[in-house]
């Protein structure tokens, strides 16, 4: 289990040294016409009929505070010149194009680093990562920098609402419906029969916290190298949906959901 916390830990940190660094095909198409959401905007379409558009959904990314997030948006694509890179699901099922953007000034020439626009909203606190298991390919540099904001109280983190919840059943059952990052002690791992797993947060798993990974989607933590079970007695982060299912629960689908933590 050591190995894999300092495979884990290792992979973050080699992620963390170019946040940014551009990939090697960006899709540049100009300015940013307007926002139609706090991670979502549209964009002019030059290989497409006249005035055809395209909506970009920021690949990798939630907010909790959709005004502070489309503020700050706003200000980064103000003249900037946008460029895109497809996430691992090319579109959603509104039909926006899932997207790592970048951004340069409008006219700048040369060979200029690229701005990645999703490692500056989580730099300065204005969104928070959630990974998908088909749009994944960049949240461990998207973490260490989110870690950092964290640390830094930056942006949402400075809003008390927003902080990481405890296991504490009774305080999570409030959280229920929403998204939320929760951090405790793992008391057991267990797999069922059917190939399921859960980790628990306390003694009682009828009504204290529960982690859940289904049968089906445990092969892509083993390739990853992590095995769930052996996650029992570390303190870990997890991230997404509370929901009520013998206590407040989050099913997780793919590793990057899933933070060990030192003691």
């Amino acid at each position: 289990m050591a190995r894999i916390l300092a495979l884990i830990v290792w992979g973050f940190s080699l992620a963390a040294c170019s946040p940014g660094s551009a990939p090697a095909q960006i899709h540049w198409i100009g300015p940013a016409d307007s926002l139609t959401g706090p991670l979502t905007f549209i964009v002019s379409d030059p290989s497409g009929p006249p005035d055809s558009q395209i909506e970009l959904r920021l690949a990798e990314l939630d907010t909790p505070l959709p005004g502070l997030t489309e503020a700050a948006l706003e200000r980064l694509l103000d003249g900037q010149e946008v460029g895109w890179q497809p996430g691992s699901e090319v579109e959603d099922r509104y039909g926006r194009r899932i997207a790592h953007v970048y951004l340069r000034p409008t006219g700048r020439q040369g060979p200029a680093e690229p701005v990645w626009l999703q490692a500056e909203l989580v730099r300065a606190g204005a969104a928070r990562v959630l990974s998908h298991a088909d749009n994944r390919q960049d949240t461990a540099a998207l973490l260490a920098l989110e870690a950092e904001a964290r640390s830094a109280q930056a942006g949402l983190w400075d809003e008390p609402g927003q902080a990481v919840r405890d296991t504490h059943p009774d305080a999570l059952a409030q959280d229920i419906g929403s998204v939320q990052l929760v951090e405790g002690r793992v008391v057991e791992a267990t797999r069922l029969r059917s190939g399921r797993v859960y980790l628990n947060f306390g003694a009682d798993y009828r009504t204290d916290f529960t982690v859940m990974i289904s049968a089906e989607d445990e092969p892509v933590f083993l390739a990853a190298g992590l095995d769930p079970v052996a996650l029992e007695s570390y303190r870990i982060r997890v991230r997404g949906w509370v929901e009520d299912e013998n206590g407040p629960m989050i099913r997780i689908d793919h590793p990057e959901r899933i933070e060990i933590l030192e003691d």
